[in-house]
């Protein structure tokens, strides 16, 4: 029987809270991130169970370890946090792509760094990429390329934390979740 915490970067809303939920009803201990703190906590609370919340931004990445400090053992870790981006390059906005590449290649990468050592040989690590991968469409210059390195990280997560295992799901925007 698994015996460590689920924790879901991005689980205050959509699809990570979804899952939450599902790990929630199922008795888990789930632990719960957003951008905010109360959010984070609010949504925890929402969710019930042994759901607590954590408040941070992936796109501070030097703040995510202390943030993640207290989380004990890790069964699995879901990387499933989005941020819209509309961008293309006749109107490039530089702050807008660095961020959105700070928060799902940099972020997502330093979470991993953060619980890497309390992650056991049967934890799993699911990564949230996106469907504009491999089809592009306007505005989506910056989420196509970071989408491509999701991948590309999973590559190299696969080779570097053996016998862990990473996966990686590349979903379509499903309905109008807010920001």
């Amino acid at each position: 029987m698994a015996t460590g915490t689920v924790v879901i970067v991005g689980g205050t809303q959509g699809q990570g809270r979804e899952l939450a939920q599902s790990y929630a009803d199922d008795g888990r201990d789930v632990v719960v991130t957003g951008r905010d703190q109360a959010r984070a906590q609010a949504a925890a609370g929402e969710i019930g169970g042994s759901t607590r919340g954590i408040g941070f931004d992936l796109a501070e990445p030097h703040a995510i370890a202390d943030h993640l400090a207290e989380v004990g053992d890790v069964d699995h870790l879901v990387l499933a946090a989005i941020e819209r981006d509309v961008n293309n390059v006749h109107e490039y906005d530089i702050d807008a792509a660095l961020r959105l590449v700070t928060l799902k290649l940099v972020g997502y990468t330093e979470a991993i760094h953060a619980l890497t050592p309390r992650l056991g040989d049967e934890s799993s690590i699911l990564i949230f990429g996106g469907l504009a991968r491999d089809r592009p469409y306007p505005g989506s210059t910056t989420v196509t390329t970071v989408n491509g390195g999701v991948t590309s990280l999973v590559n190299t997560l696969v080779t570097e934390l053996a016998p862990t295992r990473i996966n990686a799901v590349h979903p379509a925007i499903v309905g109008d979740s807010p920001q």
